[in-house]
This record gives structure tokens, sequence and C-alpha cells, in this order.
């Protein structure tokens, strides 16, 4: 009985010995490799977000097609704020003759995009937007001493122009072609869904 006892404890140490040799036992060597699998998981994950697309970006010229009044190409860009920050160029909308501000509400992308990325208060990164809605009114505002007509438009539907500029250093890393999941304020997001499905009941 001794010696069966003695031949067991030998074939354990054996196997002990020849575990440590081939790198740990196969326990630390599943946990090894799930750590790792999980390492790389957190680490490729936020890099690949930034590559799956969202809302594409159109086309200027595709853009310009069905152009009418309800319907601007507006241009975003700090030299346009006087009091709204959007503003239709001529050159850009065959249906205008001269550059028109716009007063923009509704469900326009200041409800949805990040700021950090387009800063939508200052608008010192120049984006094009198609704004697709209703215009409530036009009207007078001298109160720059500019004379300006603006038109109140209430967006229904907005799409992003090619090519995306960025405000942040994703500018050099993420294609122009789309809008992205970091390129969202998801608090934004939520609270104008929420306010959607409110308005609904």
């Amino acid at each position: 009985m001794k010696s069966r006892d003695k031949l067991s404890a030998a074939i354990r140490l054996s196997s002990e010995a020849e575990d440590e040799e081939n790198g740990g036992s196969p326990t630390l060597k599943r946990i090894a490799i799930l750590l790792g699998v999980f390492t790389l998981f957190v680490v490729l994950t936020p890099i690949l977000l930034n590559f799956i697309p969202i809302k594409f970006a159109v086309k200027l010229e595709d853009a310009q097609q069905n152009v009418e009044t309800g319907t601007y190409i507006c241009v975003t860009e700090s030299k346009y704020v006087v009091d709204t920050g959007w503003i239709a160029e001529a050159t850009i909308n065959p249906h205008i003759a001269e550059d028109l501000p716009v007063r923009v509400s509704g469900d326009s992308p200041s409800n949805y995009l990040s700021e950090q990325d387009f800063e939508l208060r200052r608008f010192e990164v120049e984006n094009r937007f198609l704004l697709i809605g209703k215009v409530d009114r036009f009207e007078k505002d001298t109160e720059y001493g500019t004379d300006l007509m603006y038109a109140n438009l209430n967006v229904d539907k907005w799409d992003i122009i090619y090519p995306i500029n960025r405000a942040s250093i994703r500018q050099y890393i993420t294609p122009k072609s789309y809008l992205n999941i970091y390129d969202y304020d998801l608090k934004k997001v939520i609270k104008t869904i929420w306010k959607s499905i409110d308005l609904q009941f």
C-alpha cells in the first residue's frame, strides 16, 4: 500500500514538473489566453467603432438636384455668425439669388452632433449640410444694422455633404465620407428621441 502511495506521489510530482517546464498548468494557460483576448477586445473595439458608418455623407452635386424653397444647402462657418451660423450660399443653391441666412429649428444637426468635433455653437469648422423642411416665414432682421433677410426653417430631415470636416484630432484619422458613433453626442440624441416620443403622445 505504501509503495502504491509513493508511486502516485511520484507521478504527481513528475506531472507538476512537466507543467512547469511547459509554462504552467492548463488552467493558468486558459486564464492567460482569456485575459489576452479580453485585452485585445478592449483595445480594438474603440478603434473599430471609428470605422463603422452610421450616416453617409452625400455629394454636393446630388444634393443640388432637387433644391427648392424649404431645401437649402447650408454652410456652417464662423464668419457667417450674425445670429444663426447657418447660411445658404447662392453659389451652391441654384434656387436663390443671394446668400440667405437660415434660422434652424426642428430636427437639425445641432440636436445630434458633437460640439467637440463640429463646433455648432461657434461654427469654427466649416461643413455643408443639406437641410430639408418647411420655411415658417421669411423676415428681415435689422438688429445688427445689416437689414438681412432670414429664412426660418423647421427641419424635417438633414444630410451632411462630403467631405466631412472635424475639429479634433479625428480629422486626420477618420474617413470624411460618413459620420460614426463618435461624431454624435449621445446625451443630445437621447434627449431628442425622448422629446419626439413625448410629442407623439
